[in-house]
């Protein structure tokens, strides 16, 4: 049906409104004197003649655009123009009742002047009696009026946005609206939000079923693109209603006002714990989202916590940190935002840290807090500035208890009392309310006898807390944890393995971080052990069919060995893993892993349901609320040994999630062991404040004073966790706190088995490149010669690991500047590959790219280019494109191409931002890895001629790596050489040399330079700080530097350098030039200074500045601990 006919029956309710208008001014002009119910009703009638008026032309004008419209967008129209006849044909029967009413009192020609007071008087009395129902047919008129300016806006929100988006009209978001159609959004969502309270006291319902097609069409066009929160609203939200439309005008969501912005818009939502703060923020950010472009959360729990979240602002405005900050660079950005945002900064509760510090400058934005310090409000800025939360009002609170009870409505006058009486014990707070209805639903008890149980519950609190001297000041939110304690207990009472489960998964929940706790690393920790098993089989098949490469042993070895597999029988830990019970595997994997997740879904289910825990479908994870997190882990029942039961519960289910190496290299277990690095943090700090308790109990028994306190024993399960946990921090880049757990490891395997244990010599290897990657090449490069040493004695020099560790040493040496040494090595080591095939196909790869990157060092570019070809093809083969191994590869393709022809820049730019986009998406913005490829990636763009871009990206990356890495970590050094280079390519001079002076301090270079001499990367600073010098006419300073060079080649010597490295021979005629240069003219000696400079012309390519971090294995190696 043509949309148009709807209201083509209706056109003449303008007429019957002009007429009626027309017999209204009659009587005002007649009467001679101001009737003020006249005016008004006169106003009303012209303003629905108004509406009316354009509701047919647009009628008229939108005819000639409807051909062009989609089969959607027509189906949407038909809705809007049928509400709009059927409004109009309604409107024009209340029109013309009231009319009729009127001409009652007045007569139908509208009698001019009263002709006696007699007359005068009858009118009077006609009016009063018709007063009521003149009264309700004007609120109709209201309605009407209203309702059609809604559906009028509606229509006009459609023509316009399907007008510009004729190709795909159902598209209707953001990017693709016009000024004027956002505007129109915006219009419509404040008319249908200031109506709806309008109309939902009318007796007749069919105004808000008249004004649906438009509330359809309103959310259709939200201007939003990014929405997190907190927490998912809960589906049993009540009451606060005044407070969110307070807010909402606080805010001024529709943007109605029309002052100028002064202020930034903040609102401080303070109060005890559990009464509902947040979910009252996440209420009003979902009923609002369609009017912020962007919706934003901070947790403010902790200044870590913080960070972690301003992160995840920044990755999604695609910026980098800001000085090193991701909290700077966060706010920043938001500052910079043209269109409305929120946010939502949550559990700000830590009163030594500024509150004012997580607020982006200016006056753009609107900022909701959650708090418990009072003191916060004072950064209020708009309406009241805050509301004090701590009880709902009594019909909230009974309403909020009868929902989570389950209780249909409506709800009689009993059932009402009782739930009054339980909200009166629980002090009106929601989150105490929410616990008791999930009580009273379970069927843990009723209306009638909560109060009992209660009291029953907080006097068991007050008996445990005596019995177990427990100080913890919990008198704030006692109602909050008394009606969690019923729960706790009917899950304590119950004997069903469902209740069990979810118990026992709660305790170890709560010394897990009380966010992300993901269903699949849960299942993964149960998977995992058969899974390592199957691996170690494979692994000594592997081993078994290289055996023939190995020496034979002697007696001595021979016997050593059956002691240590003696002595590892006996040490063996048979005690079975401390784990919820549904996590200790006991079938076969084919059947386990079904099973497992049916049971676990049962349990966390049942913890849902009490609202223990909270399920956020979106991610399939959960979380607790604070005060539950807490509560479980400190209440009195729990002492401080089942606080370490539970907390090892913890670190033993993350430490089955994690493989060592060179297992668990897939995408998708590199994501997970990302997502574990605030589980791992908190689960080591509980564990520390658990022992701390443990230490300070054990000190204050009388009979134990003045011995000393045992130490934590530390043996192979420890070293396990150790080694695992150090895995997560060594791919975070978190060196210092992964070489803290790899030292405790190889301690223990060292003195357990012996350093020459092969176990010892993996630990030891896998602390080496540790110590590789924080640039401490001196230390890595001693540990990686006792383990190839060791190797060579027990394997012989042509077994595959004595090849792969020979190769591992050689790149040491090489990043010590041991060029000679390097070279030897990596071809000795590759030719045994080629004869005896590494069990990992991957390693001779690896070993060729690394022989490569020693070749360009002895500017042998074009030999260097073709190795990093053939390591990058073997690599594809092997592991795969995307792998971080592969990328690796990639890039050191990608820098040789520099130094191979301008032909070759362009495929290096395509190259690293392949690596580039590939980091960012698995290792982070921060990761040591990114920031290499993002600094490289610059030396890209500076070759290309793109010196503005490449200084850009210097500028925001090192100070990150300042921060992550250290100011003297080989890697910051680098990037700050190269910086400096962009810094000479565009001229500013001083600016350069100031970065270079810094960067050639000798002691900077101290963990990794030679004994004889000096380190390659300082060399190569030294070199453009002479290049920098001589462009910026300062030749005195360049000889001088020149003279430091000279001195440093003759100390090093013996490597392939000194006199006998081409480079020897470039400073030569360097010296040359500067000392014709210093007896020329002044202006001679200032060349122009090119946009890109050949690396083959300016560079020592002994240098091994070319890395941002000096590359070690990606993956540390094997760790096994003895069964």
């Amino acid at each position: 049906m043509d949309p148009f006919s709807l209201v083509a029956g209706t056109t003449s309710v303008v007429d019957v409104l002009l007429r009626f208008g027309s017999y209204l001014k009659h009587i005002h002009d007649a009467a001679g004197t101001i009737d003020e119910d006249i005016a008004a009703l006169i106003h009303e009638i012209d303003a629905l003649i108004s509406v009316n008026t354009s509701i047919e032309d647009t009628s008229k004008i939108e005819q000639a655009r409807i051909p062009s419209s989609s089969l959607a967008d027509l189906n949407r129209l038909e809705g809007l123009w049928r509400s709009v006849g059927v409004l109009r044909k309604d409107c024009q029967t209340t029109v013309e009742r009231l009319q009729a009413v009127v001409q009652g009192i007045f007569g139908k020609e509208g009698t001019p002047k009263s002709t006696g007071k007699v007359d005068a008087l009858k009118r009077t009395l006609r009016k009063d009696k018709k007063i009521d129902e003149i009264k309700d047919l004007r609120l109709q008129l209201t309605n009407y009026k209203n309702s059609l300016q809604v559906l009028l806006t509606a229509l006009n929100l459609c023509v316009n946005s399907y007008t510009r988006n004729s190709q795909d009209s159902t598209d209707v978001s953001l990017g693709h609206l016009s000024q004027e159609v956002q505007l129109l959004g915006f219009k419509l969502n404040h008319q249908l939000a200031s109506l709806r309270p309008q109309l939902a006291t009318a007796t007749d319902r069919h105004f808000l079923r008249a004004i649906k097609p438009a509330t359809v069409v309103a959310s259709l066009v939200s201007i939003n693109r990014h929405f997190d929160i907190p927490q998912t609203v809960s589906s049993i939200f009540t009451g606060r209603d005044s407070l969110l439309e307070d807010l909402q005008t606080a805010f001024d969501v529709f943007e109605t006002s029309r002052e100028p912005r002064k202020v930034q818009r903040r609102f401080i939502v303070y109060g005890l714990g559990g009464s509902g703060k947040t979910q009252f923020c996440c209420k009003f950010a979902q009923d609002n989202r369609n009017n912020f472009w962007g919706v934003f959360c901070v947790d403010a729990s902790s200044v870590q916590a913080a960070e972690h979240s301003f992160s995840q602002i920044v990755k999604f405005g695609g910026r980098q940190p800001s000085e090193g900050s991701n909290q700077r660079a966060a706010k920043e950005w938001l500052s910079s935002l043209d269109e409305p945002w929120l946010l939502i900064i949550d559990n700000a509760d830590d009163s030594s840290y500024p509150l004012e510090d997580y607020f982006p400058r200016g006056e753009r934005g609107c900022i909701l807090v959650t708090t418990r310090v009072p003191a916060y409000k004072v950064h209020g800025t708009v309406g009241t500035g805050s509301y004090r939360f701590d009880q709902l009002a009594i019909d909230e609170a009974n309403d909020l208890l009868l929902k989570a009870a389950g209780k249909p409505s409506p709800w009689d006058t009993s059932t009402r009392s009782a739930a009054e009486l339980i909200a009166d014990v629980l002090g009106f707070l929601p989150l105490a309310l929410i616990h008791a209805g999930k009580a009273i639903m379970n069927g843990l008890c009723s209306l009638a006898n909560y109060v009992e149980y209660y009291n029953k519950s907080w006097e068991r609190i007050r008996q445990a807390r005596r019995n177990s001297g427990y100080r913890g000041d919990i008198d704030r939110n006692m109602n909050v944890y008394s009606s969690y304690e019923i729960n706790l207990r009917s899950l304590e009472e119950s004997d069903t393995e469902q209740s069990i489960d979810a118990l026992q998964l709660l305790k170890m929940f709560s010394c897990l971080h009380n966010e992300n706790i993901r269903v699949d690393v849960i299942i993964t920790a149960a998977l995992n052990p058969q899974v390592e098993r199957e691996q170690q089989r494979k692994d000594a098949e592997s081993q078994a069919r290289t055996k023939a490469a190995s020496r034979p042993k002697t007696t001595s070895e021979l016997i050593r060995d059956k002691m240590f597999r003696v002595l590892e029988f006996l040490l063996r830990d048979r005690s079975p893993p401390v784990l919820p019970a549904l996590l200790r595997e006991c079938k076969p994997l084919s059947s386990f892993a079904d099973l497992l997740e049916i049971r676990l879904r049962h349990a966390l289910k049942v913890l849902s349901q009490m609202s223990l825990i909270t399920h956020h479908e979106a991610t399939d994870n959960y979380s607790m609320h604070l005060l539950v997190h807490t509560w479980v882990r400190e209440r009195p029942e729990m002492s401080v040994a089942e606080q370490a039961l539970w907390c090892q519960a913890a670190k033993t289910m993350l430490a089955q999630c994690i493989l060592l190496p060179p297992h668990g290299s897939s995408e998708k277990e590199e994501a997970m062991r990302r997502s574990l690095l605030p589980q791992v943090n908190y689960v080591r700090k509980c564990e520390a404040i658990i022992n701390t308790k443990i230490n300070e109990a054990q000190k204050s028994r009388p009979w134990y004073r003045g011995f000393p306190v045992p130490q934590n024993k530390f043996g192979r399960r420890q070293a396990l966790e150790c080694a695992k946990f150090s895995r997560v921090y060594f791919e975070f880049g978190l060196w210092k706190e992964a070489e803290e757990l790899q030292v405790a490891v190889k301690d223990f395997v060292c003195s357990m088995l012996g350093a020459g244990h092969p176990i010892a010599l993996k630990a030891t290897l896998f602390l080496s490149a540790t110590y590789f990657s924080q640039t401490r090449h001196n230390d890595a490069a001693e540990l990686q010669c006792q383990v190839f040493q060791a190797c060579e004695r027990s394997l012989g020099s042509d077994h595959p690991e004595t090849h792969k560790y020979m190769d591992i040493l050689a790149s040491s040496r090489c990043f010590q500047g041991r060029f000679k040494e390097a070279l030897e090595l990596h071809e000795r080591a590759i030719a045994g590959m080629k004869r005896t095939p590494p069990t990992n196909p991957e390693d001779i790869f690896i070993a060729i790219g690394n022989l490569g990157r020693v070749l360009w060092r002895y500017f042998r570019y074009k030999d260097a280019m073709d190795l990093h070809k053939d390591a990058v093809e073997g690599l594809t083969k092997t592991l795969g494109p995307t792998h971080l191994q592969t990328l690796l590869g990639k890039e050191d393709l990608a820098m040789s191409y520099l130094d191979c022809g301008e032909d070759l820049l362009d495929p290096a730019r395509k190259l690293m931002l392949e690596v580039l986009d590939q980091r960012k998406k698995r290792l982070g913005g921060e990761q040591p890895f990114t920031l290499l490829a993002i600094c490289n990636l610059a030396r890209v763009e500076s070759a290309c001629g793109n010196n503005d871009e490449a200084e850009k990206l210097f500028r925001e990356t090192i100070p990150i790596a300042e921060r992550t890495l250290g100011e003297n970590h080989y890697g910051t050094l680098a990037a700050k050489v190269h910086f400096a280079i962009v810094l000479t390519r565009q001229k500013k001079y001083d600016e350069a040399e100031e970065v270079f002076t810094k960067v050639v301090e000798r002691h900077r270079y101290e963990s990794a330079a030679r004994a004889d001499g000096d380190h390659p990367d300082r060399i190569f600073a030294l070199w453009h700080l002479v290049l920098c010098y001589e462009l910026h006419g300062k030749v005195d300073d360049a000889l001088l530097r020149v003279m430091e060079l000279e001195t440093v080649l003759t100390t090093i010597g013996g490597q392939g350098l000194g006199k006998l490295h081409p480079f020897a021979k470039r400073l030569q005629d360097k010296r040359a030039e500067l000392e014709t240069a210093q007896k020329a003219p002044q202006e001679n000696i200032q060349p122009d200074v090119p946009e890109r400079v050949d690396s083959q012309e300016s560079a020592p390519g002994f240098a091994s500045s070319d890395t941002l971090v000096s590359s070690p294995p990606l993956s540390p190696p094997l760790v096994e601990m003895p069964e």
